[in-house]
């Protein structure tokens, strides 16, 4: 229900300063991506349909729950800055990743996801 509300417009009308703090609230609309599947079970079409539908909404859940991990991951390793990441174990410079561009950091943090969610190893160097 709180899907529903539009957080983000209440916002731009009461504080109209062009501050953009409500802007997040947007992202309460994806919890109606939780009742795909009792749409996708009552559409009226094919079964490849159907299941191309599922296939779908699995890689966007898989791609939410990454995006998450690594996020989480980044803001955990951030703090004490002696994880090295694990292409590049063997480099003697391994610290600039935490001074490259935001893009950078967002895509190592993203590979470590993908290698943390696969089962492989991250290298702990900390107690964190």
């Amino acid at each position: 229900m709180l899907a529903t509300l539009p957080f983000d417009t209440i916002g731009e009308v009461l504080f109209s300063s062009g501050n953009a703090t409500f802007k997040f609230f947007g992202a309460l609309k994806l919890v109606r991506v939780l009742r795909l599947s009792k749409i996708i079970t009552y559409l009226r079409s094919t079964e490849e349909f159907k299941a191309f539908l599922k296939l779908n909404k699995l890689i966007f859940f898989l791609i939410i729950y990454l995006h998450c991990f690594g996020c989480m991951w980044w803001w955990i390793i951030r703090t004490d800055e002696e994880w090295i990441p694990p292409m590049n174990f063997n480099d003697e410079d391994w610290y600039y990743v935490y001074t490259q561009s935001i893009y950078y950091q967002y895509s190592v943090a993203l590979h470590a996801a993908v290698l943390l969610t696969t089962g492989n190893d991250c290298g702990p160097r900390g107690t964190s």
